[in-house]
């Protein structure tokens, strides 16, 4: 009997090494967000009985690294959903438009960088993946989306500062950062 050869077509082998990139960031990136919750665990339990003042003080170095990583971690995954869309269109011969070109490899057709802001780029990457894949899902856009928009507000507070209250994190946040994850 003949043996049959597999043929991998390119574009597969190019959507495995993008999944495979994928998890592997995906997990310095929960790590790092696992290891730092460990940190203000610790913290919360060790100044859960003080001020306030004094609690937040202690907490906000831990607040602010978690809300970080954690945009930083959607950020990463909505960038390799839309390699796997590109990788996907191209492979059923897709056409792509220039704007869509440019929102997927975020870069502009004259070499600029080309970003959207993490809402509108999670919504994007998931529309694209989706069709991409002939997949109706669809981001329900609820409670948890308004809680991620809190979210993602702070982190672009904490990452571009424009004065000292743009540092602050509540509780409140720190809450709101933890629904998102979940």
């Amino acid at each position: 009997m003949k043996r049959l050869k597999r043929v991998v077509s390119e574009d597969f082998r190019l959507a495995v090494k993008e999944v495979k990139d994928m998890i592997e960031t995906s997990d310095v990136l929960l790590t790092d967000l696992e290891r730092v919750i460990e940190v203000a665990d610790e913290k919360i339990k060790q100044y859960k009985d003080s001020s306030e003042s004094r609690f937040l003080n202690e907490q906000e170095t831990w607040f602010r690294l978690i809300i970080r990583i954690l945009i930083t971690t959607i950020d990463a995954t909505c960038f390799k959903l839309k390699q796997l869309a590109l990788i996907k269109n191209k492979e059923r011969n897709r056409q792509l438009d220039e704007k869509d070109i440019e929102k997927l490899t975020e870069k502009r057709s004259d070499g600029g960088l080309f970003f959207l802001s993490t809402a509108e780029n999670m919504k994007y990457s998931f529309k694209m993946y989706a069709a991409a894949f002939d997949s109706d899902y669809k981001i329900k856009y609820g409670k948890e989306w308004a809680t991620f928009l809190r979210v993602q507000n702070k982190r672009k507070g904490l990452t571009h500062p424009k004065n000292k209250s743009d540092l602050s994190v509540s509780i409140s946040d720190y809450k709101a950062a933890y629904e998102t994850a979940e």
